[in-house]
Order: structure tokens, then sequence, then C-alpha cells
């Protein structure tokens, strides 16, 4: 039996930085999983059952922040 944590990384480059999606779950069909993603000290998560539509839903709650923190600060 395996035990720890096994998360899966997925880096996009961007103008800005790199974004950092740390991929956790999704082992079997119907298992719940989570994605973590980070870009420039803001950190937001995701929790969902599709893989790639959490991973999505992820990225844009993290455009939405990191671009409400733009605004804050001009």
């Amino acid at each position: 039996m395996k035990k720890g944590l096994t998360l899966n990384i997925l880096r996009i480059p961007v103008n800005t930085g790199v974004i950092t999606a740390y991929i956790e779950g999704f082992n079997e069909n119907h298992t719940k999983g989570t994605v973590y993603a980070e870009l420039n000290g803001e950190h937001v998560a995701a929790t969902g059952f599709n893989k790639k539509k959490t991973i999505v839903r992820a990225i844009a709650k993290l455009h939405q922040k990191s671009s409400i923190h733009q605004d804050n600060h001009q």
C-alpha cells in the first residue's frame, strides 16, 4: 500500500510569470480531486470530479483574483 501524497505539477508560462498548478486526486473514475494554482504569490484552490474542468476553474479563479489585485494597486 502506498503512503504519502502524490501530486502532479503543471507549469504554464505567461507574460507575468509562471502559473504552477498542483493536482491532487483524480486517481480513479468518479474520484474527487483538488487543484491548487499559484502565480506571483497569489494562491487559489478548486475541487471537482473532472480533472480538465477543475484545472481550468482554478486558473480562471487565479486570473480573476490577480486581475482584482492589480486593479487595487493602480
